[in-house]
């Protein structure tokens, strides 16, 4: 199985503060890695250095053997959604127009969409559920409707990577179970590789086929269920941490103990 991220000895420096320190990981094209940790323990630098928007301090970070840079500018590399996706709530635009936004890498920037691109941009809202709503205007639609039409923009362009920056921010408890098994379909019917960031550590172990457990320093890689250690929970939170667990995950570790 081909490589599709590997990082070596990869540190990231801001303002003299060490974000990511000495990171070492390796992805295999077609896995779904979920990465946790706290607040301000580099998640979202780790993604971005990923996506070539930022640099590594020291140390090296490629994509299928290419650096990130190189790709940024090429059709169907990335699908990214990040935390803030800075979309006006007041601009009149519909579902079906944020869609399109996936297309214009490849339509360009001076180029109006045309009908492949549109044809694009309904398939991929179809993918995640939501082509009846393409007239509907994105500002008066849910939260869980506007997280799948913003990943439909993000598949729109045909990435061979998603990556998902806190994806189930503003969704009930019932809509991330839903919003998780179409990411699971997702990866199977794609061949997606797919990066999640989470603070959810007790459930997207439910759903990820490996994870990252990042707190400046990679503390673990692996097996979902190995980020439930106690030692690996200390790293990343502190000591004293509950952890609410999702019920598949807890019957998987009752499992294990037998």
């Amino acid at each position: 199985m081909s490589r599709a991220i590997k990082m070596e000895d990869l540190s990231v420096v801001i303002k003299g503060k060490d974000v990511l320190k000495n990171i070492n990981l390796s992805l295999d094209k077609g896995i779904f890695l979920g990465i946790v940790g706290p607040n301000g323990g580099g998640k979202t630098t780790l993604v971005r250095t990923v996506l070539g928007l930022l640099r590594p301090t020291t140390g090296t970070v490629s994509v299928f053997g290419r650096s990130p840079e190189s790709l940024l500018t090429e059709d169907g590399a990335f699908g990214y959604l990040p935390q803030q996706q800075n979309i006006d709530p007041n601009f009149p635009a519909t579902a079906l127009d944020i869609a399109l936004m996936g297309r214009y890498r490849s339509a360009g920037a001076l180029r109006w969409p045309g009908k492949k691109d549109r044809e694009k941009a309904v398939q991929a809202l179809s993918i995640m559920g939501v082509e009846e709503l393409k007239d509907s205007q994105y500002s008066q639609l849910s939260g869980g409707q506007q997280q799948r039409i913003s990943i439909a923009r993000a598949l729109a362009g045909d990435p061979k990577i998603l990556i998902l920056d806190e994806p189930s921010t503003g969704i009930d408890v019932v809509g991330q179970e839903d919003f998780y098994h179409l990411l699971k379909g997702l990866q199977k019917k794609m061949n997606l590789t797919i990066l999640m960031v989470s603070h959810d550590i007790g459930t997207v172990t439910t759903y990820v086929d490996e994870i990252a457990c990042l707190n400046i320093n990679l503390y673990y890689h692996g097996n979902p269920l190995g980020a439930l250690n106690e030692k690996v929970l200390t790293s990343l939170y502190g000591k004293n941490v509950d952890v609410l667990m999702h019920t598949d995950v807890c019957d998987k570790c009752e499992r294990l103990r037998k």
